[in-house]
C-alpha cells in the first residue's frame, strides 16, 4: 500500500485575522512585559533560537519614530508563519517537537517554548511588517513580506472575561495579516521585523529620557558606555532613565558572553593568596569560566543602535574591601524530572552592591536571565537580613528543570512549582552558611579597625601628655595594679603618669574611657601647675586635645 504524500499549497499572496490559542496571550499586545527591554528580549530570544550569530535592533535613536529587530538566522518559513498566524493561532509553538532541545548548527539550548515573541513588539508598536528570507528543506531560497496590524479594541478585558458567560475566550483575534511571496535576497538571509507605527507612550518616554548633553557622551562602545553612565552612577541604573536602562536591563537578561574573555565579572586580583586556593574559590571561578566559554562558543552578538551588548558585570573593584565568594551546584531528580544548576555567591565587605541593580541573586534559564536580580534572595526569610544582604550578588545557571514553573512573561516563576521550591530551598541554606561567613569577616575586620584605631588614639594621647608637659612626663600603661587601685598614680620622681588599666570604676567601656583620661588630665595639670588658676586652664586646654582624638 503507497503512502499518500500531500503537499501544502502556499498562495502568491494571502490575508486573514491573527488567531491566539488562548486569552492570556491575546494579552500580550496589550503590554504584558515589565519593561521595555523585556519585550526587546523575545525578539532577541527568536534570533538565538533561529542560529543568527548577529540580531540588530535600531530605535532611530534620538527620535524614536521607527523600530527595527533583523537577525540573520535561519528565517520563518511562510508554513511557520500560517501556522502560527492562521491554523493553529500564535502560542502553538513546536520548536521543541519531537524531544529537539538544541539548534541545529550552534548546540544552543532553545529558548522558545510558546511561539509568541513575535506579538512582543506590540507593547512598543500599533502595527509592524515582517521579512523573512530562508532556506526550505531542499536548499532552495524562499521569502515573503508579511504585514501585521494589531487591534487592542478587538481584545477583551480580563475584567470583562470573568463577568461575560458569553465571551469565548479560546482562538482569540487581536488583529489581521496579509502577507506576499517576493524574491529570495541571500543578503537578506534570516528574519526582519520593522515598524513606523510607533505607541506614543513608548517614544514620549525615550524622547524625554535623554538630554542633548547625554545624546553627545553616549558611545557605540559598550565599555565606554559603561564608564560614563552606569559605571558612575552612585546608586541605581535608573538614574540612568529609560533610553540608557533599557540597553544596561538588555545586557544583563539576554544570553551574551561577559564584557571581556578574560575578566570575569569577578575580579580575582582582589582576593588574598590563601583564598584563591579554596576549594570553594576554585570552583566558583571555574563555573564562571565555563559559562563564559558557554556563551562564546555559541557565537551571539547583539547590536542595538549601533552598540554591540555584553554581560557587563562589575564585583570586586576596591582594596580596602574584603571579598568571599562560594559555589552553588545541584543536580538531582525532584518529582521525577531533572533539575540541574550551578552559580555563584559573591560577597564584598562592608559595602553595598553598586549598581543596586546587581544586589541580589539572578536566575538564568537557557542562558536568559529570568527578571533582573532579586535582593530578596528568593524571598529568604531564615534571618531578617538589612545591611549584610546588600553586599552580596549571585547569579544562577539553570540546565535542566524550572521550565514549568515559568510564567508567560518570562519575567518571573510561579513559587509552588517542585522545581522553583528546590531551587529556593537549596539556595537558603547555602544563603545561611554564607551570611555567617561574611558576619565572621565582618566583625573581625570590625575588630581589627577598632585595634588600629585604638593604638592611633593611644599614641596621639601618649604625644599629648608629652606635649604638654613639655618632657616632664610619659604616660604609662599598667594592667598589674589590681582593680581597686586607683585609676592614675604619678611618679614624678620617674617623670611616669600610670594609667591603672585593671581600674574598672564603671561598667561602661566608654564611660571607663573618659574617666580614665580625665583622671589622667588632671594629674598631669596639677603636677605641672603652680597655681591653682594656673592649673584649671592648663587642664581644660589639654582635655579639648585629648577629647578631640577621643570622639
Amino acid at each position: 500500500m503507497k503512502t499518500e504524500i500531500i503537499e501544502t499549497t502556499i498562495e502568491e499572496t494571502g490575508e486573514g485575522t491573527i488567531r491566539v490559542a488562548d486569552i492570556t496571550i491575546a494579552q500580550l499586545s496589550r503590554g504584558l512585559y515589565r519593561s521595555t527591554a523585556n519585550a526587546f528580549k523575545e525578539l532577541i530570544n527568536n534570533a538565538y533560537d533561529a542560529d543568527a550569530t548577529v540580531v540588530r535592533i535600531n530605535t532611530n535613536f534620538p527620535e524614536f519614530d521607527f523600530i527595527s529587530c533583523a537577525d540573520n538566522g535561519i528565517g520563518m518559513p511562510i508554513e511557520q508563519f500560517l501556522r502560527y498566524f492562521d491554523k493553529n493561532g500564535i502560542g502553538s509553538c513546536n520548536k521543541r517537537k519531537h524531544k529537539k532541545d538544541t539548534t541545529e548548527k550552534y548546540g544552543r539550548p532553545i529558548i522558545g517554548r510558546l511561539g509568541i515573541g513575535m506579538l512582543a513588539v506590540g507593547q512598543l508598536c500599533n502595527g509592524f511588517e515582517i521579512e523573512s528570507h530562508y532556506k526550505d528543506e531542499h536548499g532552495q531560497g524562499k521569502a515573503y513580506r508579511a504585514e501585521i496590524i494589531l487591534l487592542d479594541d478587538e481584545i477583551p478585558d480580563k475584567e470583562d472575561i470573568m463577568r461575560n458567560d458569553d465571551l469565548e475566550t479560546k482562538e482569540m483575534q487581536v488583529g489581521t495579516w496579509k502577507y506576499e511571496i517576493i524574491d529570495y535576497d541571500e543578503n537578506k538571509q534570516g528574519f526582519r521585523i520593522y515598524s513606523y507605527d510607533i505607541r506614543t507612550v513608548f517614544r514620549n518616554e525615550m524622547k524625554s529620557s535623554i538630554s542633548e548633553e547625554e545624546r553627545k557622551k553616549i558611545s557605540f562602545r559598550f565599555s565606554k558606555l559603561h564608564s560614563e553612565f552606569y559605571g558612575n552612577t552612585d546608586k541605581s541604573i535608573r538614574e540612568c532613565k529609560p533610553y540608557l536602562e533599557t540597553i544596561w536591563e538588555l545586557s544583563i537578561l539576554c544570553p551574551l558572553p561577559y564584557i571581556d574573555k578574560e575578566e570575569y565579572p569577578i575580579d580575582t586580583d582582589f582576593f588574598s593568596s590563601e583564598q584563591k586556593n579554596s576549594p570553594d574559590f576554585k570552583r566558583a571561578i571555574q563555573i564562571i569560566k565555563d559559562r563564559q566559554l558557554q556563551f562564546l562558543n555559541e557565537n551571539f552578538q547583539v547590536v542595538f543602535d549601533g552598540i554591540e551588548l555584553k554581560r557587563h558585570i562589575q564585583l570586586a573593584t576596591d582594596t580596602e574591601r574584603i571579598y568571599e565568594i562560594c559555589p552553588i551546584e545541584f543536580n538531582d531528580d525532584v518529582f521525577g524530572s531533572r533539575l540541574k544548576f550551578s552559580g555563584y555567591l559573591f560577597a564584598q565587605i562592608p559595602a553595598a552592591i553598586r549598581p543596586l541593580e546587581l544586589n541580589g541573586i539572578q536566575i538564568r534559564l537557557r542562558g536568559v536571565g529570568i527578571g533582573g536580580y532579586d535582593p530578596t534572595f528568593l524571598k529568604y526569610y531564615e534571618q531578617i537580613e538589612t545591611i549584610r544582604s546588600k553586599w552580596v550578588s549571585g547569579e544562577i545557571y539553570v540546565d535542566n528543570g524550572l521550565e514549568s514553573a515559568l510564567n508567560i512573561d518570562r519575567d518571573s516563576f510561579n513559587e509552588h512549582d517542585e522545581h522553583f521550591k528546590k531551587l529556593q530551598q537549596h539556595i537558603h541554606a547555602k544563603l545561611g552558611v554564607f551570611f555567617n561567613r561574611i558576619e565572621t569577616k565582618a566583625q573581625e575586620r570590625r575588630d581589627e579597625k577598632q585595634k588600629v584605631k585604638k593604638i592611633e588614639k593611644e599614641e596621639s594621647i601618649d604625644n599629648i601628655i608629652v606635649e604638654e608637659s613639655k618632657g616632664k612626663f610619659k604616660r604609662i600603661l599598667r594592667q598589674d595594679l589590681g582593680k581597686d587601685a586607683r585609676i592614675v598614680k604619678v611618679n614624678k620622681s620617674n617623670g611616669e603618669i600610670i594609667l591603672n588599666t585593671a581600674a574598672h570604676p564603671i561598667r561602661s567601656k566608654t564611660g571607663r574611657m573618659y574617666i580614665e583620661n580625665i583622671e589622667l588630665v588632671y594629674q598631669v595639670a596639677k603636677h605641672i601647675a603652680k597655681t591653682s588658676e594656673e592649673r584649671d586652664v592648663l587642664f581644660s586646654k589639654i582635655i579639648k586635645k585629648v577629647f578631640d582624638k577621643l570622639i
